[in-house]
This record gives C-alpha cells, sequence and structure tokens, in this order.
C-alpha cells in the first residue's frame, strides 16, 4: 500500500469519508480543522496529484472541479440547475467496454434532477 505525507493521507481520508463531491475549497474548509496552516493551495495541488495518479478523481461541473475518492468506474448524475451530484452504478450497457480492454474511468451524465423538474412544474 502506497503512503503519504500526513498532509495527503487526512486530504485523502477526508474525501473517503464524503459522498457530496467537494471541490477544493470544501476539502480545505474540513482538513483545516486538524491542521490548522495547510493552506488552499496546498489541498489543491494535492488534490490535483492524487487525480493525476488515479488514487481519485476530478471532473469540471457548472464551472467548478470536483473531486471523488471513489475512483472506480462508475457514472455521475449532475443536475445543472441545482449542481446535485449523484453516483450511479455503470450500466450494463458500459460494461462490455471494460471487457474490451477500454477501461471506462469516469462518466457525467448531465440533466435536470427529480426535484428541480418538480419545481418547475409548479412555476
Amino acid at each position: 500500500m502506497k503512503r503519504f505525507s500526513k498532509r495527503r493521507q487526512l486530504i485523502l481520508d477526508n474525501l473517503a469519508g464524503r459522498s457530496d463531491h467537494p471541490t477544493a475549497e470544501m476539502v480545505f474548509s474540513s482538513v483545516r480543522d486538524q491542521i490548522p496552516n495547510i493552506s488552499l493551495g496546498t489541498v489543491y495541488r494535492n488534490l490535483k496529484e492524487l487525480a493525476e495518479q488515479g488514487t481519485i478523481l476530478s471532473f469540471s461541473q457548472n464551472g467548478k472541479e470536483h473531486f471523488d475518492g471513489n475512483s472506480k468506474p462508475h457514472i455521475h448524475i449532475c443536475c445543472v440547475n441545482c449542481g446535485r451530484i449523484e453516483d450511479r452504478p455503470l450500466p450494463d450497457s458500459l460494461r462490455f467496454v471494460n471487457e474490451d480492454s477500454f477501461l471506462v474511468k469516469n462518466v457525467i451524465v448531465q440533466g435536470i434532477c427529480s426535484d428541480c423538474a418538480k419545481k418547475s412544474e409548479v412555476s
């Protein structure tokens, strides 16, 4: 198992315990309680390096970069209205791609969530 610095491990642990697909600013707000002198730049740099290594995923949604501690292939369902992001399992229609030596790492589906759709029907 790869060993990380204390800061990087704390950032990774924070991300692993979340399902909200945080931005670097959100991770920074969480980890600075444990390491008060950590900077936003340090958090961002570590997140980028973890993403480049494939330890975590990163993706852009609504003009912001989000990070995901779940690096297994799955789909992100993203609401373009409220910004909600949810994980969904990879459907059978895409699993065959993995079997053909093409590894699916990240799929983003954008649309309007049911809550936002209901609100627009009421308006």
